[in-house]
Order: C-alpha cells, then structure tokens, then sequence
C-alpha cells in the first residue's frame, strides 16, 4: 500500500469509506485556472484540499473541476479525477470523485 495513505487513518462514519490524512501537493484545475493546493485527506469517494486565499469568488457547489496529483518520483502532475465542487471554505474545498484518469 502507498505509504502516503499508511501514515494515519481517521475514520468518519457519515461518510462513504474511511477517509485517510494525506498531506500532498496537487493542482485544483476549474474553468482553465490552475490552482496551486495541498491535499488534506482522501477517500474512494473524495478529497479535501486546501490552498491559501482560496477559493476563488468564481467556484459554486456543483461546478465540476479536476484535481491532480503530484507525481513524487518526477515534478509531474499527471492522471486525476474529474470531481464536483461539494463544499468550500475560505480556505478549503471539498470534492467529490466522478471519474478517474491515469
């Protein structure tokens, strides 16, 4: 098993699947703009990421947008998962996974 997800487990019932801390760099790309963010925890259903300033006046509940992964063995960010904007904060997003790419 990937060691990023190995580091710590926190389970939350109300949610589908156990959702894992996992602290990695990745892209929030909605509407063409890249955004620069940290991924805060995954599960099989989604993801929490957070960047500073963010998010953007521009991004609604629902709006679709995609999130990559920095890949840790080169400077690459490929494959991802097309998700929905389910909840935002002024420093957090929400999202849910709709398809997978790699």
């Amino acid at each position: 098993m990937n060691s990023l997800l190995t580091k710590s487990v926190k389970a939350d019932c109300k949610r589908i699947g156990t959702r894992f801390d996992a602290v990695h760099e990745c892209h929030l790309i909605h509407n063409g703009t890249i955004y620069q963010c940290r991924m805060k925890n995954i599960s099989i259903s989604g993801a929490l990421v957070s960047a500073e300033n963010f998010p953007p006046a521009t991004i609604q509940i629902g709006d679709t947008c995609r999130l990559s992964l920095k890949n840790d063995l080169s400077s690459d960010y490929g494959g991802g998962y097309t998700s929905k904007i389910t909840r935002f904060e002024p420093s957090h997003i929400g999202v849910h996974f709709l398809s997978i790419t790699f």
